[in-house]
């Protein structure tokens, strides 16, 4: 029996003395209940701007993508799925982010200008790569739940494909709590190509995804491996965006997409 499998038989076992609670709002019924899984319905929006780390000297960003703002029982459900131990909501988020990717406008490639939908053709195959756990957090969970969200991803835009290209060495300290310059410097040097992967990623763009965006350390540090490694990174999904500090509740849904 694999470690996957024996965690989904506990938690079935479980939920015989224990039913399942939403880990949005705590609402008995399923793992995610109706209300809170409305607040990740809204379509991917550009968020990108939330995250100053996602700016770069020669004045391109990468455009990312998110449904929901990181607060409430979205911030609830995302904690609790992360380090709560709440691997049966993994199916409900693979769902969101399968759901909002056909959406996403990525760039046209250099040799065929102009936006179109993530899984349109083009010169270049595209990949989906999903941000690397750390040791740690793969060894406490057991399983990469940000790879579960890169295969929907990828399966959602035929004929795309989910790599684990990257992964992340040992070393550093948990991301929580760590400001801008702390995240940065803490995922420095640490995100790299992983050998294998380096034939697949081989003239293929590249769409990331992650679960929360923050300050963008880890998005920018995914990019700058991948294309350290000659790989174009069009973009990249997440789940939530954290509200920049200041700004109205309601700021990602009133916010129009960068044209």
């Amino acid at each position: 029996m694999t470690a996957t499998t024996a965690r989904a038989v506990a938690r079935e076992l479980l939920d015989l003395v224990l039913p399942v609670t939403c880990a949005g709002c705590g609402a008995p019924g399923r793992a995610l209940c109706a209300a809170c899984l409305h607040r990740f319905a809204g379509p991917p929006r550009r968020c990108e701007r939330a995250a100053g780390r996602l700016d770069r000297m020669d004045g391109t960003v990468l455009p990312v993508w998110a449904p929901a703002a990181n607060d409430g029982p979205v911030r609830r459900a995302v904690v609790a799925w992360k380090d709560g131990g709440r691997a049966d909501v993994t199916p409900w988020f693979a769902a969101v982010l399968a759901r909002a990717a056909p959406a996403l406008d990525l760039a046209g490639e250099p040799d065929a200008p102009g936006p179109r939908r993530a899984g349109d053709g083009g010169a270049r195959p595209l990949l989906v790569v999903g941000a690397p756990p750390s040791p740690r957090g793969r060894a406490r969970r057991g399983e990469d739940l940000v790879g579960a969200l890169a295969a929907a991803v990828a399966a959602a835009l035929p004929p795309a494909a989910a790599v684990p290209a990257l992964r992340l060495a040992g070393g550093g300290r948990d991301q929580v709590g760590l400001g801008v310059r702390g995240r940065a410097a803490n995922l420095a040097g640490r995100v790299r190509v992983r050998p294998r992967a380096r034939a697949a990623l081989a003239g293929s763009r590249v769409l990331l995804v992650d679960d929360v965006l923050t300050t963008g350390a880890t998005l920018a540090a995914c990019r700058a491996a991948l294309e350290s490694a000659d790989v174009q990174v069009a973009g990249a999904l997440v789940l939530a965006v954290t509200r920049p500090p200041g700004s109205p509740t309601a700021w990602l849904e009133a916010s129009p997409d960068p044209g």
